[in-house]
């Protein structure tokens, strides 16, 4: 019971913490041109401005600078995009178009890099297929569901959807797949934390039919894009 107390602090901590500079020092990164510290962890330094692109793969996590423990699967999302913006200023290729072709198709690669981190962490699914890769589970997002139970609940709403007349009926759905959701995303998070990959990897396709969902009730009366 008290090492779950403290597990609840943590996370409270995370998610309230305001963002700040640097969550971590990134001192002993050195310019491998000048030899003077990096502001972040990619190769780009604004003292003589050497870019260059990485010769290892980047951790998203320590890229972005953003703590997996105690729970990988829960972020402050507002520490997550002060950290992207803040890493954004030194990379971006604008402001290395004069630097010439060399260190701006650089400097493209690794905004980009910056931008797919952000973008993987930032939202739930992608991120819990990223943690799930990094414990050598296989996901895709093609992964079907094998759970009679779930294809018939998913199946149950979208027929609820198509047959809706009204806004109303809309919104009711909306706030029950909203609900579903939610319940999903906590499951996931305890998965993770008891490094449970199997059901984080269900609960992962689980989420990815609800989004499905939601994307659908999003767009009534017209499918959504590629839902055809």
């Amino acid at each position: 019971m008290p090492s779950l107390i403290r597990y609840h602090q943590q996370i409270r901590l995370i998610l309230t913490r305001r963002p700040t500079t640097r969550s971590y020092s990134s001192s002993s990164l050195l310019c491998s041109s000048c030899r003077a510290p990096l502001p972040t962890r990619l190769p780009a330094c604004p003292n003589c401005f050497h870019i260059e692109r990485p010769v290892n793969k980047y951790d998203y996590y320590e890229l972005l600078e953003t703590p997996k423990s105690p729970n990988p699967f829960i972020i402050n999302e507002n520490r997550l995009k002060d950290n992207f913006r803040r890493m954004q200023r030194y990379v971006h290729p604008d402001l290395w178009a004069a630097q010439g072709e060399d260190k701006t198709l650089a400097a493209h690669h690794l905004s980009g890099l910056v931008n797919e981190a952000y973008n993987t962490l930032l939202r739930p699914l992608s991120r819990i297929h990223y943690i799930l890769s990094q414990h050598n589970v296989g996901i895709s997002e093609t992964d079907q569901s094998n759970d009679p139970q779930l294809i018939t609940e998913i199946i149950e709403i979208r027929e609820a959807l198509e047959s809706a007349s009204s806004e109303g009926e809309v919104e009711e759905i909306k706030h029950d797949v909203t609900g579903k959701v939610s319940v999903t995303t906590k499951n996931i998070e305890e998965a993770v934390h008891l490094e449970n990959w199997e059901k984080a990897r269900r609960e992962a396709v689980r989420l990815k039919y609800l989004r499905g969902l939601e994307a659908a009730a999003q767009s009534w009366p017209n499918p959504p894009p590629g839902d055809h």
